[in-house]
């Protein structure tokens, strides 16, 4: 074959898979960019709040919520978010169970930790180091300062001033009584539906990697990588013949 037809028909190629090419390229250098500079953008560490993006990983906000009223304020749980009124006090990896007031503090508890407030929704402390895996509900005593946490099988009396923990059996739970939220406040808190392990880092990444794609975006990214590899070379051996001239 003439030098003068490979030339062309690599040319003809060239052009029509950069095309192709383009619009990954596109994705590739901008995310690669963005998750290159996440952690100085704050990226890392701010989960993501665009219902779309939430609804493409399957998460999807809570339909209803359950709230305590404390002072004329309402503390809601919904999921793994914990509010006070519609304004977001703190987040879990797994979903709210408990809320109790023991004044002057509100409590709220989760599967892996215990966090207290007060009732200005200022946090005080947080207790994670529970006795057993998983805490599955807390609650107040009746008459004591003391906060019962209920695991499978076990019981344990949570001191909130000295976070000395005893284990009990037999004791009563008093759970909290909780109140409908209004509508217009649940959708308020829908509108800022969190998941506290997906960042924006870690979308970025899942679209740069192809994994956001779906089962196919592995493939479209190998597929981008084939193509840019067919660029460069298509591209060395043109400017080759075309000096050998």
């Amino acid at each position: 074959m003439k030098r003068a037809t490979i030339i062309r028909t690599l040319w003809h190629w060239h052009r029509r898979i950069g095309l192709l090419a383009c619009a990954l390229i596109i994705v590739l250098s901008i995310t690669g960019i963005l998750a290159n500079h996440s952690s100085q953008l704050g990226w890392d560490r701010s989960p993501i709040s665009v219902q779309w993006i939430l609804n493409s990983y399957g998460f999807n906000a809570p339909e209803t919520y359950q709230g305590l009223a404390v002072d004329e304020h309402l503390w809601v749980i919904g999921g793994t978010q914990l509010f006070r009124d519609d304004v977001s006090v703190a987040t879990c990896s797994s979903d709210w169970h408990s809320v109790s007031w023991l004044d002057p503090m509100v409590i709220a508890s989760c599967a892996s930790k215990v966090e207290l407030f007060s009732t200005d929704g200022d946090r005080i402390e947080i207790f994670s180091a529970l006795p057993e895996g998983r805490l599955i509900k807390s609650g107040r005593i009746k008459n004591d300062g003391r906060l019962l946490l209920q695991f499978t099988q076990n019981q344990y009396l949570l001191d909130v001033d000295s976070f000395e923990v005893t284990a009990v059996s037999g004791y009563e739970m008093i759970l909290p009584q909780w109140q409908s939220v209004p509508a217009p406040m649940t959708q308020s808190l829908q509108s800022q539906f969190r998941v506290q392990d997906l960042t924006w880092e870690r979308f970025i990444l899942d679209v740069h990697a192809g994994r956001w794609f779906g089962g196919w975006g592995w493939l479209l990214m190998d597929l981008g990588a084939i193509f840019m590899l067919t660029l460069a070379l298509s591209g060395v051996v043109m400017y080759v013949l075309r000096r050998t001239r």
